[in-house]
């Protein structure tokens, strides 16, 4: 049987305007994990593995607390996994986690990087949008999908300064980011699914980086 390794790299923020959100967020990250581990065992072609990473600002603004760990060896993480504090260094966080990913994936791995923030950009000392639209759009054409997942800003305009199509917005409360989680759950068993299609019908390449959050 011909595999397929799937990296799911999540970029999630620990800035600390997510205190109002953090329950719902540590959970819903917790079922996005368990959605990953039901995907393993459906379809057993595609080999799951999980590279995660909270950001927030500052020298230690990276906090890695999964790296390319198959999902059967990932936990669900704790409230000590998930500190957080200050200010939102989202490109420095995307262009660093982005590039360590490449470093190590394959051209035959499929990479799906979700970013989940709850502000703008307000601390990053690398990476400037313009690099990280640069990284992502070259990625792109390589196979790699990326999704953008915010509230409390215009998420199409920043994630399209990201040089992502796919994005989503949510509003920060409680019921809002339980329904983002969601829809990214099911947005994710239907990429899996049609990835699954495309390695048993000897398909090669990853998906259509546009179509993510469609029904």
């Amino acid at each position: 049987m011909e595999t397929k390794k799937v990296i799911n790299l999540i970029i999630l923020d620990a800035s600390g305007s997510m205190s109002t959100i953090y329950n719902q967020a540590l959970g819903g990250v917790n079922e996005t994990l368990g959605a990953i581990r039901v995907a393993q065992n459906e379809h057993p072609e595609l080999k799951q593995y999980v590279t995660l990473a909270s950001f927030s600002a500052g020298e230690k603004y990276l906090n890695k607390i999964f790296t390319d760990k198959p999902i059967d060896e990932v936990r669900n993480i704790t409230a000590e996994d998930y500190p957080l504090l200050g200010c939102t260094a989202l490109h420095d966080a995307m262009g660093d986690m982005i590039m360590e990913v490449m470093g190590s994936a394959t051209t035959d791995d499929c990479v799906l990087v979700t970013v989940i923030t709850d502000g703008y950009e307000n601390a990053s000392r690398k990476w400037s949008a313009d690099g990280v639209k640069s990284l992502v759009e070259t990625l792109k054409t390589k196979g790699w999908t990326f999704t953008y997942i915010g509230a409390n800003q215009d998420v199409v305009m920043v994630a399209e300064s990201l040089g992502v199509k796919n994005s989503l917005c949510f509003e920060a409360t409680e019921e809002g980011t339980k329904q983002m989680f969601e829809k990214d759950k099911k947005s994710r068993k239907a990429f899996f699914s049609k990835l699954s299609f495309n390695v048993a019908n000897n398909i090669h390449g990853c998906l259509a980086e546009e179509d993510y959050f469609e029904e």
